[in-house]
């Protein structure tokens, strides 16, 4: 392979190319269709490729190893020499972009359950998350070195540092294909589905948005008032005892120093000042109080979006206001949704939940965009359905990204001001 493979080193000097391994290969992307990789075993893996224990562990490690490797497979294979970053920024470099988002969704639509696979476990396993940051940048770099080329143009204006934009748009791809592969979102029902909505959002994002056409814009009255949607009420009296409220601040309040990961249900117990059997009286694990917490947290914040819909949206301080508000993240509510952004993925009662977030919150939002398009306030774009779909997972991965951390993505003002800015742009374009 090229030496800007995409593949880690190996436990031994192997290239990926021997039966073996090409047999392993096979066998566990064909697994991954149908059991999770947290379910798949290496005996499974073994049966189904027909290699003995020995010939498995004479080329990796574990289960983990062979999902870089392939991960590295399907990269070198998807973009090969026409990689965007293969060549310098201007046209050509603009021109791979674009081949690359096509690139990309047939790399979902032929390899998307490795992918899963590897986002599922990125946050849990250090080198599946080395591999997947490899990766993550090369595309980072080189979209950021085409904003800085569109403003040196003068064909783009000034914003968010180009790297910090890039990080943002090449997360809002991989979250809105992995979402689309899952099956995770109604509006999202294929990945097919989401590549025209990603291309009208990075036009927005680096260009500003489409131009708003002039002319005579309706009032307010003249549509119908954008529908608001909140979380239904938590039916379970309960966790509203003084027990179950103690066990749930005592959570939060470890959350902020602690990953749920790393929680017990002992530290709890210290920190709460209850028996085990009134945990358990009330839990079923520290997972199962966790989900009663985002739920709190996450009704406020889609509360905090179904504000928008009151705003006066002709006035743009005012909508990045209150949308500054929504993505506002900070004690105990950070800490909740920082690790749910991280666990919803593998924990399916917390993914119900996180789902019916978003759900209500795209509801909302969807409502906003088809009142302004048809009031004028906004231009037409996409299908109002998908597009809002894409948007707000393009905003809840860059925030879990700045949440996390990330490269790029560390300063959470400065994230949460780019973020709102850039919704603004993709709904309402060029004033």
């Amino acid at each position: 392979m090229a030496s800007s493979s995409f593949v880690r080193r190996r436990p031994r000097d192997y290239d990926g190319s021997s039966s073996a391994e090409l047999a392993v290969f096979r066998a566990t992307e064909e697994l991954l269709t149908s059991t999770s990789l947290q379910d798949l075993t290496v005996a499974q893996i073994l049966e189904t490729a027909g290699l003995s224990r020995a010939n498995f562990y004479h080329y990796f490690a574990n289960k983990y190893d062979v999902l870089v490797a392939l991960l590295g497979r399907v990269f070198d294979e998807s973009y090969g020499a026409d990689a965007p970053w293969s060549t310098d920024p201007g046209r050509d470099r603009a021109r791979r972009m674009g081949s690359s988002l096509e690139h990309t969704l047939e790399m979902w639509s032929r390899h998307g359950a490795v992918i899963c696979a590897v986002i599922e476990h990125m946050h849990s396993k250090p080198a599946v998350a080395a591999a997947w940051q490899r990766m993550f940048e090369q595309f980072v770099a080189a979209v950021a070195e085409q904003i800085k080329f569109e403003r040196a143009e003068g064909r783009a204006p000034d914003g968010a540092p180009a790297e910090m934009l890039a990080s943002m748009l090449v997360g809002g791809s991989e979250r809105a294909f992995y979402v689309s592969t899952r099956g995770l979102d109604d509006r999202l029902p294929a990945a097919a589905s989401v590549t025209t909505s990603l291309s009208a959002i990075n036009e927005a994002a680096i260009y500003g948005g489409r131009t708003v056409p002039k002319g005579r814009r309706k009032k307010a009255s003249d549509a119908a008032d954008a529908r608001r949607e909140l979380l239904p009420s938590i039916d379970n009296p309960a966790v509203e005892t003084e027990t179950a409220q103690n066990i749930l601040q005592a959570m939060r309040e470890l959350l902020l120093t602690e990953t749920l990961a790393e929680l017990s249900v002992a530290k709890i117990l210290k920190q709460s000042n209850i028996s085990r059997a009134s945990f358990y009286f009330y839990f079923r694990s520290k997972e199962d109080a966790f989900v009663v917490l985002f739920r709190q947290a996450a009704a406020e914040i889609v509360a905090a979006l179904t504000a928008v819909a009151d705003v006066d949206r002709q006035d743009p301080s005012a909508l990045l206001e209150q949308v500054g508000q929504w993505l506002h993240l900070d004690g105990h509510a950070g800490a909740v949704i920082k690790n749910a952004v991280h666990e919803w993925p593998r924990l399916p009662e917390l993914r119900a939940e996180y789902l019916a977030a978003m759900n209500a919150m795209e509801t909302t939002l969807e409502s906003i965009i088809v009142a302004d398009r048809a009031r004028g306030l906004a231009p037409a774009g996409p299908p109002a359905s998908e597009y809002t779909a894409t948007l707000l997972w393009t905003i809840e991965r860059t925030i879990a990204g700045s949440l996390a951390g990330e490269t790029h993505l560390d300063d959470i003002d400065a994230v949460t001001d780019m973020v709102a800015r850039f919704m603004y742009a993709s709904i309402y374009g060029k004033r």
